[in-house]
């Protein structure tokens, strides 16, 4: 009897230290998130103030928002760029896929049961993506291989110039400029290292219709028809990043 009572009261303690991580989580994720999104607000404020005087900025230049989108997500790019530094054979970080780093893709993110896939549009134009300055988020999850990428590719090495091939695979997802990489994730990673090579990504997304179900405060992820939490924050530059889409759609910007 004594040991159980023992066992439940360790459980009980190991609960109490986990709500307390979980807590001091959220609120660094807050802390950040607020941070961030104050920032990309300054940044669409001073681009109106600028454009009463100058004009509007011409459909060929990019909006200043979407260097913030590239700036906050440098961060977790390069977390996960410089991961195998540190391990001799495989990555402890968590997949970069959307349903990881965001919120689940097959949640019901409305009353009548409409999930991600059901409100996004795919839309059939082609882009190019610049690994040596768009937001690329490749997951190189095994040491030997991105050991084998560095030094086999590149101008004058053994596989020649980095180029896209049919291992390469990436959704990219507008109006925020996000590429998620589904394959060809370790030599993805050398030609950004190398700032090197552009890659057509397989399909194209419009997210902006997402934002008339779902809203984020830097601490959960909502249903905007009754504040039904979806999820909480996983990380907080993706949050932002997803709001900072918000104020794209809402002045009408997009990568």
């Amino acid at each position: 009897m004594f040991f159980k009572i023992k066992k439940k009261k360790e459980k009980s303690a190991n609960q109490r230290i986990d709500d307390i991580h979980r807590k001091i989580n959220a609120k660094k994720n807050k802390e950040d998130f607020d941070s961030i999104m104050e920032f990309a607000n300054s940044v669409l404020e001073q681009t109106k103030k600028l454009e009463e005087v100058r004009g509007p900025l011409s459909d060929e230049v990019e909006h200043p928002l979407i260097d913030v989108v590239r700036l906050v997500g440098r961060k977790l790019q390069t977390q996960y760029l410089t991961n195998l530094l540190y391990k001799k054979t495989e990555s402890e970080l968590p997949s970069l896929f959307p349903e990881e780093v965001l919120f689940d893709l097959r949640a019901s993110l409305s009353l009548d049961g409409k999930e991600f896939e059901d409100i996004i549009n795919e839309l059939k134009e082609e882009k190019t993506v610049l690994l040596s300055h768009d937001l690329v988020l490749p997951w190189s999850w095994r040491t030997s291989r991105l050991v084998n990428c560095i030094a086999r590719i590149g101008e004058g090495r053994v596989d020649g110039p980095w180029r896209q091939d049919h291992n390469h695979c990436v959704d990219l997802w507008l109006p925020m400029g996000i590429a998620w990489v589904g394959g060809g994730n370790h030599s993805i990673s050398t030609g950004i290292i190398q700032g090197k090579g552009s890659i057509t990504p397989e399909v194209i997304y419009d997210i902006s219709a997402v934002y008339d179900y779902v809203h984020c405060d830097g601490v959960n992820y909502y249903w905007k028809e009754d504040c039904f939490k979806i999820s909480p924050v996983k990380n907080a530059e993706i949050a932002a990043i997803f709001e900072i889409g918000r104020l794209m759609k809402e002045n009408s910007i997009s990568y």
